[in-house]
Parts: C-alpha cells; sequence; structure tokens
C-alpha cells in the first residue's frame, strides 16, 4: 500500500472524499441496522483526526459498493483511497460487535469492485472464523513488532538476540538488565530517567531482567515516553496509533495489534491479556494523527541509547513529538 501520512489536498477535494469516504464507513455501520454507538464514535474519529472536515456523516446516504467505487474515482484516481477505505471499513465492522458474514461479503464486494488487495478482508475472516493462531501470526509478521525487532537487532546485534532469548526462558541477562538500572540516576528531566520512571510506576521490569520484557518492547516503552501516552487499554490503543501514524508499514496492520489485544479479546503479546470490547475509538485515531506529524519513524531509525541523556524535550522537538494535549492515564 502506498500510503501518506497527511492528507494534502485542497478544502474541495477534501471535502468531496470526505462525504464519500465516510458514507461508506456509514454504510457499514447501518449494516445491522441502527448503528452502534462503537461504530459511530469511530467513524466521529476518522473525521475529526483523519480526514479533517466539517461534515454530518449521520446524514449521509448508505451507497453499494459500485456508487462508493465510482464517485471515489472521479475525484481522485489514486489507488490510496480505495485502500485507505477499506481498511477504515474493515475497522469499523470489527467495533460493531461480533464478526458477522454479512460485513465479511459487503468488505469481500468491495475489495473486488475497488480492484485492489483484500488482505484486510482476510484478517476479518480469519477473526470470524476463529483462525487465531494464522491471525495471530499475521499481525505479528505484518506489525510494528517484526519492526522493532529487526531495529534491535541491526542496533545491538546479537547481544540482544541472546539477551532475548534468555528473557523468553525466565532467565536474567545481568549484563543488561545492569545497564538499564543505571538510567535511574540519570537527570531529572532527561529521557532516561523518564524511560525508567515509567518502568518503575508501573511496576515494569527492566529489560534484562526476570519477567522483563525482550529489549526490542523497549522501542515501543520509548513511544510511550516521547508521546506521552499511559497504560490504560485506551492509552495502549492511543501509543498504537502514535505508531501507525510514523511507522513506514501499512497503519491498518499497526492498529490490528490494539483491535486484537483490547477488543476483540485475541493475545497477541504474551506481556498483555487479550481483552474484549476496552478499546475507545477516538484516542486510537487521535494517536495516528498525533504521530502523523513526526518527522523520524521512531521505532526502526532510532536508538533510544543515543538520547537518552538529553532532555526529554529536546528529544520530543528533535523528532518533531507534538504536545498531545491530554494528560496519560495509567492503570490502577
Amino acid at each position: 500500500m502506498t500510503y501518506y501520512k497527511q492528507i494534502n489536498l485542497p478544502d474541495a477535494e477534501r471535502t468531496a472524499l470526505g462525504q464519500v469516504v465516510l458514507s461508506g464507513l456509514m454504510t457499514v455501520a447501518r449494516l445491522k441496522g441502527t448503528p452502534s454507538s462503537k461504530t459511530m464514535a469511530a467513524i466521529k474519529a476518522v473525521r475529526d483526526h483523519l480526514i479533517r472536515v466539517n461534515i454530518d456523516f449521520e446524514r449521509l446516504p448508505s451507497l453499494r459498493p459500485q456508487e462508493i467505487a465510482q464517485k471515489l474515482t472521479a475525484i481522485n484516481s489514486d489507488p490510496q483511497w480505495r485502500e485507505r477505505l477499506l481498511r477504515g471499513m474493515t475497522l469499523v465492522a470489527m467495533f460493531d460487535g461480533e464478526p458477522s458474514t454479512e460485513h465479511l461479503q459487503l468488505l469481500q464486494r468491495m475489495a473486488e469492485t475497488f480492484g485492489i488487495d483484500n488482505a484486510p478482508v482476510e484478517i476479518y475472516r480469519r477473526t470470524m472464523s476463529q483462525r487465531l493462531l494464522m491471525l495471530r501470526l499475521d499481525i505479528v509478521r505484518r506489525s510494528f513488532i517484526k519492526e522493532a525487532f529487526i531495529a534491535s537487532f541491526h542496533q545491538e546485534g546479537f547481544r540482544d538476540v541472546w539477551a532475548t532469548l534468555k528473557t523468553i526462558l525466565g532467565k536474567e541477562d545481568k549484563e543488561m538488565s545492569n545497564r538499564y538500572r543505571v538510567l535511574v540516576h540519570y537527570p531529572e528531566g532527561s529521557f532516561g530517567r523518564a524511560y525508567a520512571d515509567f518502568i518503575l510506576r508501573n511496576q515494569f521490569s527492566f529489560p534484562g531482567e526476570v519477567g522483563g520484557p525482550p529489549p526490542p518492547v523497549m522501542h515501543h516503552d520509548c513511544c510511550h515516553v516521547l508521546g506521552g501516552y499511559g497504560t490504560t487499554p485506551n492509552e495502549e490503543g492511543g501509543v498504537i496509533g502514535f505508531q501507525a501514524g510514523f511507522e513506514n508499514l501499512d497503519p491498518f496492520d499497526v492498529l490490528m495489534f490494539a483491535m486484537a489485544e483490547f477488543e476483540l479479546g485475541i493475545g497477541i503479546s504474551p506481556y498483555i491479556p487479550g481483552v474484549s470490547n476496552q478499546l475507545d475509538p477516538e484516542p486510537l485515531f487521535a494517536g495516528m494523527e498525533h504521530g502523523s506529524h513526526v518527522n523520524t519513524n521512531l521505532l526502526a531509525d532510532v536508538n533510544p541509547w543515543d538520547y537518552f541523556a538529553d532532555p526529554l524535550e529536546e528529544v520530543r522537538q528533535r523528532f518533531n513529538v507534538l504536545p498531545r494535549g491530554r494528560d496519560a492515564e495509567y492503570q490502577k
């Protein structure tokens, strides 16, 4: 998928695209009758944070797939808009409760009519059929997890691979754990101290400690710190959205990690038990807008150790991490 983080279009074209996109999302939301509150919240969040148009989407008509394709192509023939819309429709379908045959058939017709890859449809199909092993493998393969492991290996080499293996086996890597514990003594206001405070505040373990996460997870935790995100399910959704905004991956694949963990109840991470119906769409898509302003892939292209000694605010400015505009929320 060719994906451009910011939608930089003339106002008239943005509004026209927004009307078709929102009509497509409402078509999914109305498939079972009256739209659910969660699907409406998801569509509102897409409108406000990604499309950014002033449109009363509740008044927009439901459209047949052919109508959507014709209207969308007439406004802008770039296939990315068809790809974006299919992914958005798939997420709205997932927010609409138990996966259904009706939703699957509509999504399949959309992919066929659009003439684009139906990968999101296959994700939905696997969710509906409870093919959880394949679904988990697919999400891991496509999401930020793979990217974080590759970045960690490139930055730290086999030392991180060995430490990761020891962590998985429940053994301590003293060299690595001691390296991270030193961050507790970094100056107040530094990036490294903020990371250590985040670990201690949430009663997490440092990489290398027994029960601690593999070193690559540190990159994700640093996104919490840089972006100002907490650790409730909604905050986890927010930081995943934040990552989707700056990673060089299909945002749908990144968001699916949050959907699986906190909405569908499908545990992907061994450190976070999967829960159902706990994800608020608003912080998810607000996080995506937040991350779209970041000028660097914080997971793949940044070694946090290069910046841990620097003031946190300077690191944020370097990578254009803008103020989030809301306080982080933490598990009690």
